[in-house]
């Protein structure tokens, strides 16, 4: 039988109060967590920073906070995160346009989207949706091709900024089709790109499902076809670009985190512990879903792995359609 002393028993207490409080802490310090996304409020990767913040808040009982640093096709906020200190305490939304598209367009980037950072996980991704006013005279993709086929002068088309998804997405479509005509206007972010769509300025726009999905479903857009090889769930009446006649035709955009490079293993997993467990839950997933997002919670490493190949699929089209940026 063992008799502990009293000292004995309070440094055991001590230790073991320790060893239960460290998982809770993402961030080597106490304090907010900070989570980067390079474009504004009101678009999908806004809408995914925000639950991506309020399931860690929950998971870590350490805050986490959004900060929208819009600019630059996300690179304002993709090179403060790059040159954080690797602490934990500053995070990146990544997205498809930070990570995969902009070292394919720009010679000189002030961050590497592979070396600069430690991939935590995905947490998501969306098919984009063509969208048109319900004014314009088409009703599917076909319509659509030779409507700006057939158009005596250009067809202006929306993007949420100069080489985002929203804007290769187009190009991609523009290789797939020959529809040449379709003429790009770069906007600072979804929210106004919509609202010019809306009022009639530009014909078409290839969006997010989150940022779209309430003005299809009031009737504001209409939706002509999801990038995605197979239907969204969210939007199943929807057919695919590619059921419509365009083989091959894809483009997803996904949503994940990241930290600076040289951040600890133990803090990278913990971080991605947090999210696998929230975006677990079926609240979480339909949450996502409602917003016509798929969950997809992926470890560090295979995380990376498909940064790697996505990086190499973008290379491909933007040297097919010539797109550089400087």
């Amino acid at each position: 039988m063992f008799i502990f002393s009293r000292r004995r028993l309070l440094r055991l207490w001590v230790l073991l109060a320790a060893a239960l409080a460290f998982p809770l802490h993402a961030a080597e310090t106490d304090g907010p967590i900070r989570l980067l996304v390079g474009f504004p409020p009101g678009g999908g990767a806004d809408f995914v920073a925000r639950q991506v913040a309020r399931y860690l808040t929950d998971e870590l009982k350490q805050t986490v906070v959004v900060e929208n640093k819009p600019g630059a096709n996300g690179i304002i906020a993709a090179t403060e995160a790059a040159h954080a200190a690797p602490d934990g305490r500053t995070l990146l939304l990544g997205v498809t346009a930070t990570q995969s598209i902009n070292p394919n367009l720009y010679s000189k980037l002030p961050y590497d989207p592979i070396h600069d950072f430690t991939p935590i996980s995905n947490v998501g991704y969306t098919p984009l949706v063509l969208v048109v006013s319900p004014s314009l005279p088409v009703k599917s993709v076909p319509d659509f091709v030779n409507y700006v086929k057939q158009n005596n002068g250009p067809v202006y088309f929306a993007s949420a900024g100069n080489g985002n998804i929203t804007h290769m997405a187009a190009e991609l479509f523009i290789l797939s089709t020959g529809a040449s005509k379709l003429s790009h206007i770069p906007y600072k972010g979804s929210s106004p790109a919509i609202t010019d769509l809306l009022g009639g300025r530009v014909s078409a726009y290839f969006d997010t499902l989150p940022s779209s999905m309430p003005f299809i479903k009031s009737g504001q857009l209409h939706a002509l076809g999801v990038t995605s090889p197979h239907r969204a769930s969210a939007l199943e009446n929807v057919p695919t670009i590619q059921e419509q006649g365009v083989p091959g035709y894809e483009a997803t955009a996904w949503f994940g985190v990241f930290g600076p490079n040289g951040l600890k293993p133990e803090v990278t997993q913990r971080l991605y512990q947090a999210l696998h467990h929230a975006f677990s839950q079926p609240q979480a997933r339909q949450v996502m879903a409602n917003q016509g997002l798929e969950v997809d919670i992926d470890t560090p490493q295979h995380f990376g792995e498909m940064l790697k190949a996505d990086v190499a699929r973008w290379h491909k089209v933007t040297s097919e359609a010539h797109i550089k940026l400087d």
